[in-house]
């Protein structure tokens, strides 16, 4: 029974329930609707949109000439959603059927085993993925795939009639180098999460564009929902650039770059740059080896791969592995170019000698003795030449490559002097090239620079500098003073096809004067035609330069190698006397027996020249003397008697050889080398008189001529029944042939035009 009590008590409850609660309800709905409204809407929409990001493409990269270097392809990235595979479930028939654990186990486990397979990931992965993230949408399994691979998941889904929101393909796109290798270390590659090395790095921000998304609204269970809606932000592709870069030229070098690494084995690499001398535009820059930005973890070298299988093969641990490839690829991908300081030996002798002659130390009649060493406080001072090179005036000092008399040309400037010239010509700075990784140089500073260190820094031996630093150099000696800033990008592009922004020639200061850059300009040139012509020297072309080999004695100093090693370097001027383009290459460790630069580096740039001159439109123009040596075509002569068709020959300058009976009026019935060959002025044609076959022709066996003078190789050639073509340095009474185009010991055709090389092994241009 309720007594009034308890009535009493239950009123004053109940009153104090009417009046609490609304108050308790209307602070709670104003809580959560007002103060926390930010957030619950940010809950919601996190449960609710789903947004994808639509990647935008990169801007392409193109060479001066609008071809192609880098651009985008297609490719799609592989999706798994941990929440569709959770939610949705069909059975074989395609309708929903009721879904339990082991059921979702069963089916989730058959999923992932097959994409795994698929796409060669691991499996665990895939399981750990649904586990760990079950309230995620979207989990990239695998990105840029091909469609071949998009195809194979399309056809397991289906064929298993799986929901595609379960895993399904995304399009993306893959950066692509349409021509492998070719200037890698210019371009570097794109990583996951932007550019890589070179201007992909250096540019990034202009090339990366701006992602778009795609938003929509989904329920729990991921369907669309009524009241949704979608909406789309497209994607802004990037900015493209076009380079300095010549892709023919890059090609050029880059072969001729290969070609010297592998006959003289070099240890460390070679590089090479092409520079516009009046603009800075460089339009050649070469590391080999290097790699193929499209699969950049690849180990190019077959050096680097021989120590990997070493090392694996010695039982290397994997981290040990790991640890020797991550030093591999920080190397093949780093630019040699812009990253790595040198000593640069005699090629530095240009900048002491233009110093000297702006300050008027020295003149063109100055003289220089020189005895094989020099003495400097104690230290004696040895010149690559041991037997000395006598008294000799600047510009035989200068081809001569004289070590004592560039110590003595130095001396007369004094270190404040020569260190002032030092910074002016940028050796004390970056050249600030629109590239990554530009290194320091490292040198003797004005404060610890002695009498020793001064000598040998005047002939290149003690400062490392780097070769951008070094080809910027050469071109404000000759280029009448200027010393400019290098650059690689031209204009950067919108989508449009409008300009954004354009390099301008920048000249960062006046170093020396115009008179003393037409000096060094004739001297350099004078180096290259010394004594007939050096290693860079062409018939036709004016074009200057200068060599040098240095030591590596930091590296043998310091334990580093066991012997002492070498880089040899070659930097040339072409046209000498108007130049338009320097050309630097730096062998870096020769193991050939050969290390000289203008041995080793200099028939690199003449090689790159011969192909490459006419191309950039310089043409040669041949002296009276230089014409007499051209090499003429053969004519047609077969079917005339001998009498009219040695007359033919010797109106081209040519002679014949006649084998066979000229009588009863035989005709020529063959001849070698045939029509159209084209073979030295004074060369001899074989005329086979009477009927022929092939098997006819006289075969002679080819002799060696590798070690010979110009002289002996002509007389073994020829009187081997061979003519003789003769290429590099055969006007030099140094020269030494080291290259024939046809083995020794093989038959060739009697008549035949046999071509060699010929090289001037000693640091002369």
């Amino acid at each position: 029974m309720i007594t009034e009590e308890m009535k009493r008590r239950i009123k004053v409850v109940v009153a104090v329930l009417l009046v609490i609660m609304p108050i308790y309800v209307t602070g709670f709905l104003l809580y959560w609707s007002v103060f926390q409204h930010d957030d619950m809407k940010t809950r919601a929409e996190n449960q609710q949109q789903r947004e994808i990001q639509v990647k935008a493409d990169r801007g392409i990269i193109y060479d001066r000439n609008g071809k192609v270097l880098a651009q985008n392809t297609p490719a799609w990235d592989i999706i798994m959603s941990p929440v569709e595979i959770r939610n949705v479930n069909f059975d074989k028939e395609g309708k929903d059927k009721d879904r339990d654990e082991e059921n979702y186990r069963t089916e989730r486990d058959f999923l992932c085993r097959n994409i795994a397979e698929i796409l060669d990931v691991d499996m665990q992965d895939l399981l750990d993925a649904c586990a760990q993230y079950e309230d995620v949408w979207d989990y990239v399994v695998k990105k840029q795939v091909d469609r071949e691979t998009v195809e194979k998941i399309e056809k397991f889904m289906n064929e298993n009639r799986l929901s595609h929101v379960m895993c399904y393909a995304r399009e993306n796109s893959i950066r692509y180098y349409p021509n492998g290798s070719l200037a890698a270390g210019v371009l570097g590659f794109v990583g996951h999460d932007g550019g890589a090395y070179g201007i992909e790095a250096y540019y990034d921000k202009h090339l990366r564009g701006v992602d778009g998304k795609l938003i929509t609204t989904k329920d729990q269970q991921g369907d669309d929902m009524p009241y949704g809606y979608e909406m789309l932000y497209d994607a802004q592709q990037g900015n493209s650039l076009m380079l300095t870069i010549d892709e023919t030229l890059q090609y050029y070098l880059e072969k001729n770059l290969e070609t010297t690494v592998s006959q003289h084995k070099l240890e460390n690499r070679s590089t090479g740059i092409i520079m516009n001398a009046k603009t800075g535009a460089i339009l050649a820059m070469a590391t080999y080896p290097g790699y193929n930005p499209n699969d950049p973890s690849y180990v190019f070298f077959e050096k680097d791969r021989y120590t990997l299988a070493q090392m694996s093969d010695d039982g290397a641990t994997e981290e040990m592995l790991d640890e020797a490839r991550q030093d591999i690829w920080a190397k093949q991908w780093a630019n040699k170019a812009v990253g790595e300081p040198y000593i640069p030996g005699s090629v530095f002798k240009i900048f002491t000698c233009a110093a000297a002659l702006e300050e008027e130390k020295v003149d063109l009649g100055s003289t220089f003795l020189c005895t094989g060493v020099a003495e400097v406080a104690g230290t004696h001072i040895k010149c690559w030449s041991s037997a000395g090179h006598g008294t000799s005036n600047l510009t035989e000092a200068m081809i001569h490559s004289c070590n004592p008399a560039f110590i003595k040309i130095g001396q007369l400037l004094g270190e404040e002097q020569f260190t002032r010239y030092f910074e002016a010509f940028g050796f004390t700075e970056k050249t600030g090239i629109d590239l990554p990784g530009e290194a320091d140089s490292f040198y003797v500073p004005l404060s610890k620079m002695g009498i020793v260190e001064l000598s040998s820094s005047a002939f290149g031996q003690t400062n490392k500098v780097t070769p951008i630093q070094m080809v910027t150099a050469v071109c404000a000696a000759v280029n009448g003073g200027k010393l400019l800033t290098p650059y690689v990008v031209d204009k950067i592009i919108d989508g449009n096809g409008n300009v954004v922004e354009a390099t301008e020639p920048t000249v960062r200061r006046q170093v020396i004067s115009e008179e003393t850059s037409a000096t060094m300009r004739r001297i350099l040139e004078d180096v290259v035609n010394f004594n007939g012509g050096s290693n860079a020297y062409m018939t036709g072309y004016r074009i200057g330069g200068k060599s040098g080999t240095s030591e590596k004695i930091d590296d043998f100093n310091n334990g580093k190698h066991d012997e002492l090693r070498y880089v040899a370097t070659f930097s040339a001027v072409v046209p000498a006397n108007d130049p338009e383009y320097v050309m630097l290459v730096v062998a870096d460790e020769p193991t050939s027996g050969y290390i000289y630069g203008s041995a080793i580096a200099a028939p690199v740039v003449s090689a790159v020249f011969k192909e490459s001159l006419e191309y950039l439109n310089i043409y040669p123009q041949y002296t009276d003397e230089e014409l007499e040596k051209q090499d003429v075509t053969v004519p047609y002569v077969a079917g005339y008697n001998s009498i009219r068709a040695e007359a033919m020959l010797t109106a081209e300058g040519l002679q014949a050889e006649i084998v066979g009976s000229t009588e009863d009026g035989a005709l020529v019935g063959g001849q070698y080398p045939q029509q159209g060959t084209p073979i030295p002025k004074g060369g001899k044609v074989v005329l086979y008189m009477g009927e022929m076959t092939l098997d006819k022709f006289e075969l002679r066996e080819v002799p060696d001529v590798r070690g010979m003078t110009v002289t002996e190789a002509n007389k073994a050639i020829t009187e081997a029944g061979f003519n003789i073509k003769l290429q590099g340095a055969f006007g030099s009474n140094e020269a030494r042939a080291v290259y024939q185009n046809f083995t020794a010991g093989t038959y060739q055709f009697r008549g035949e035009v046999i071509k060699v090389d010929f090289l001037v092994n000693d640091e002369t241009g």
